[in-house]
Formats: structure tokens, sequence, C-alpha cells
């Protein structure tokens, strides 16, 4: 009887100890490159002012398991998916993140949605992923380039490190004369959501981009 205590006892231990190191967690910080204020987060929660951050995340850590985030309060607006890694800048989604959640099992893209009410009669949810696609594509590649509004490397300059589906949100469209890549391999296209005309970019640098100059929509590091 001892003997049998003694072995659930030690079966439990393992079983709690294997779910406290698979216990899912990620940081989220008020400025990019991790930087400013931080709040960890390992259960889910509903609105983010219950802990004073909501609306203020800049870049966030992943140090284990796969959360959604939604731009508002109980999990609804705009959501996107958060793998383990680091994403040190957020783009189009910095300052909007309310509500998080571990996603278990399958995601299946359509985060924050209750299909019974908002049946997809127009393609919205395919389309939004498309969009979404680019701003935070899944693991961060650590990619890095910098676009300027001059030839030459000369004029305005903005640094992209984890793509943007919609360089106007960066006050960026149309805009880009020429480029360094740092790091990683880069699309860049036409049309907001990587449409129209695409170039893939390796590191080096454009000091013009000649017909694509002025044109660039979009961008995502694709390795």
């Amino acid at each position: 009887m001892l003997k049998n205590t003694l072995r659930y006892a030690l079966l439990l231990g393992a079983a709690m100890t294997a779910e406290f190191a698979g216990a899912a967690e990620l940081t989220l910080y008020s400025r990019d490159d991790f930087h400013g204020r931080s709040q960890t987060v390992r259960d889910a929660v509903a609105d983010l002012e219950d802990v004073r951050f909501n609306d203020t995340t800049q870049s966030i850590r992943v140090r284990s398991g796969r959360w959604e985030a939604c731009e508002e309060a109980d999990f609804r607006g705009a959501c996107f998916l958060l793998e383990a890694g680091e994403y040190p800048s957020l783009d189009g989604r910095a300052n909007k993140i309310t509500s998080l959640r571990e996603v278990r099992g399958g995601w299946d893209g359509h985060p924050g949605r209750d299909r019974d009410r908002d049946w997809d009669r127009d393609r919205r949810w395919e389309r939004d992923r498309e969009r979404e696609h680019g701003h935070l594509p899944g693991r961060a590649l650590g990619g890095e380039l910098t676009f300027y509004t001059r030839d030459d490397f000369a004029g305005r300059s903005l640094t992209v490190r984890n793509g943007s589906a919609d360089l106007r949100e960066r006050d960026f469209n149309d805009t880009v004369q020429s480029v360094r890549v740092r790091s990683g391999y880069w699309e860049v296209c036409e049309d907001a959501g990587f449409r129209g005309r695409c170039r893939t970019l390796a590191p080096g640098e454009y000091a013009s981009l000649e017909r694509l100059s002025n044109r660039i929509s979009s961008v995502r590091e694709v390795r």
C-alpha cells in the first residue's frame, strides 16, 4: 500500500513538473527593441487595462506557447498569432493590443470571431489573413532593412524588421528610392497586401530602385 502511494505521488509530481515546464509565457514591452516598461503574461488577459498595459505594447518576447493577441477586449476585433520568438517591433500593431490568450491545439486563422454571427459571405476572413500576414509573419526571422526616400541612401529613412502589409501605416507608402538590406531576404511589392509586381531583395545595397522607385507599398521577409 505504501509503495503504491509513493508511486502515485511520484507520478503526480512528474506530471505537475511537466505542466509547469510547458507553461506558456510572454513579455510585453512599451517600447521597440524590448525597452521601456514590461509586463509578463502567463494566463489569458481579457483586458490589459486591468494590468495598466492597454494599447501600450510595442515589442514582445514569446518565451513559450502560441498566443492570440487582439485589438479589443475579450479577444475581439482584429487578432493575430504570436509564435515563440522575438518581435522587436510590432509595426502597424504597436500600441493596439488589448487582450491576450494562449492558443492550444489548432488555430484556424479566424481569432476572436463568431462564425454564426459573422458568416463569411465575401472572403473577409481570408482577405484579413492575407493583409495581416507580413505585420507579424509567425516567428520573427531576424532580418532588417532600411528604406530611404532618395537615391544613394539619402532623405528620410525607415528601418523595418517585421514587415508591413501597408506602408501607409508607417507614412512611407510610394516613397522608397533606395534600400540597404542588412540581413534576410525581403519581398517588396507595389500594392498593399503583397500584391502587384514584387521583387525579392537579397542582403546588400540598392542605391536606386529604378522602375520600383516610389512604388513600394508592402514589404515582408521571406527567408
